[in-house]
This record gives C-alpha cells, sequence and structure tokens, in this order.
C-alpha cells in the first residue's frame, strides 16, 4: 500500500471508491468530483497495486482549524490498517492546527471507526467542552 498526496485522481476512480462505501449523496452529482478535491486544503490517497482504495480530504485554513470531511476504504480493503495509516499521516499533516475536527455516524455497526478515531486522541466535543451543530442536506 502507498499513500500519497494529491489533487488529481481520476473522477471514475474517486466515483467507484464513493460508490463502494455507499457514499451515495456524493455520487449523485459526479461534477462536484472536481471542485471538492482541487479545493479541499490537503488531500491524501491510498493504492494498492495500482487501485485507488483510500482516501483521506481535509478542509479548512491550514492554519487554526481543520475538518477531516471524507476518510473512506474501499471495503475490499478494510481492516488492513488503509483508515489508520491515512488518518495518521493527515495528524502529522495537521500537527501545527489546533482545532481538528471529524465526524462519523454513531450507530452500532460503525462502533469500530469510533474505536480507531478514539485510539488516535479524538474525543466527543462534550468531552471537550464544546457541542458540534450540523445542518446535513
Amino acid at each position: 500500500m502507498d499513500i500519497s498526496p494529491t489533487r488529481t485522481l481520476d473522477r471514475a476512480a474517486l466515483i467507484r471508491l464513493y460508490d463502494a462505501v455507499g457514499w451515495s449523496s456524493y455520487t449523485r452529482r459526479p461534477e462536484d468530483f472536481g471542485p471538492m478535491i482541487e479545493n479541499a486544503w490537503l488531500v491524501l490517497s491510498a493504492w494498492a497495486a495500482g487501485q485507488l482504495v483510500g482516501l483521506a480530504r481535509v478542509v479548512g485554513d491550514g492554519a487554526t482549524a481543520a475538518y477531516i470531511q471524507d476518510l473512506l476504504v474501499d471495503p475490499a480493503h478494510q481492516r488492513r490498517g488503509i483508515g489508520r495509516a491515512l488518518l495518521t499521516e493527515v495528524l502529522a499533516e495537521t500537527s501545527h492546527i489546533r482545532q481538528i475536527y471529524i465526524s462519523t455516524d454513531d450507530a452500532d455497526w460503525n462502533r469500530h471507526v469510533v474505536k480507531l478515531y478514539r485510539s488516535l486522541g479524538f474525543r466527543p466535543t462534550p468531552d471537550l467542552g464544546g457541542t458540534t451543530l450540523a445542518i446535513m442536506r
């Protein structure tokens, strides 16, 4: 597996990856993939045998706040340390940033993801004296 920063990713490969993890809200508008990658503060991709198998996309100002918008690994390649490797690299790249956020589904089937995030230092915002609010469309 190879992890590298990138700004140029084949749209079809991105759509395949997002579809593989069931994130169809992204793939409904394939024209968004260009700006979504180009305008992110940091994009890291994970590759196995020349195939895109994982992605981390971070938005923010690069100085005071970073939001890990997407962290995804193809289900056929999950549980092999790819997500941890991507997230570890994101944390290294954002080590100078005070506020780093990530969100995920709070469902029983997703407990392993929450466990991974917590193992790398993430905490629920109420534990840090905050509350995160959102509008999701």
